[in-house]
């Protein structure tokens, strides 16, 4: 499953203020591994390096009762139930997260953990692409602003660099299925 839903926010006003909150306003911190399974138990072992078999990158997680995540996981949440048929109250977030990318910071492909993904392009500058493995094969998204992705949390995808200055800061929600489907 891959959806793209272009122009997610319609309010341009907010589309600006988001751009530009999470990419000057919000910390991020080098900590992030695309493929946790090769991630170090802990950055603080006298023993550890951070020379991994996994890409390293910047995130920063959220407290889930922050207004505006809080209001944006909601409609992520509507959005998907549109998308997918799927009663929004069957989903909970499990954790929202920016990750910044700057060039020459390619994220190797992995999975993520939950059952459905939501990545919103908070800001997108210098391009890059989205790539998935999908049953009809490899498909490569244009990162664009105002974009939501929607796919399944297991489906292997991976996110080629910015070709700008600017980073490019991506909205992860990752959303776990609290009760079957058709309950």
């Amino acid at each position: 499953m891959l959806e793209v839903v272009e122009s997610w926010f319609g309010d341009e006003d907010l589309v600006v203020f988001l751009n530009r909150h999470f990419t000057y306003q919000t910390p991020h911190h080098y900590i992030e591994y695309a493929d946790s399974n090769n991630a170090p138990q802990s950055i603080y072992l006298k023993r550890h390096t951070q020379e991994t078999d996994s890409e390293i990158f910047y995130s920063f997680d959220f407290r889930p009762n922050d207004p505006l995540i809080k209001f944006i996981v909601i409609k992520a949440m509507e959005t998907i139930a549109e998308l997918t048929g799927c009663d929004p109250l069957s989903l909970q977030s499990e954790r929202v997260h920016l990750t910044v990318q700057h060039p020459g910071q390619d994220i190797g492909e992995h999975q993520d953990h939950g059952d459905i993904t939501a990545v919103y392009t908070a800001a997108a500058p210098g391009g890059g692409d989205f790539v998935f493995d999908t049953d009809q094969g490899t498909r490569s998204v244009p990162f664009q602003d105002n974009t939501l992705f929607v796919f399944d949390g297991k489906q292997r995808h991976r996110a080629l660099a910015p070709q700008a200055r600017r980073p490019r800061v991506l909205l992860v929600m990752k959303f776990r299925r609290t009760r079957p489907e058709g309950w």
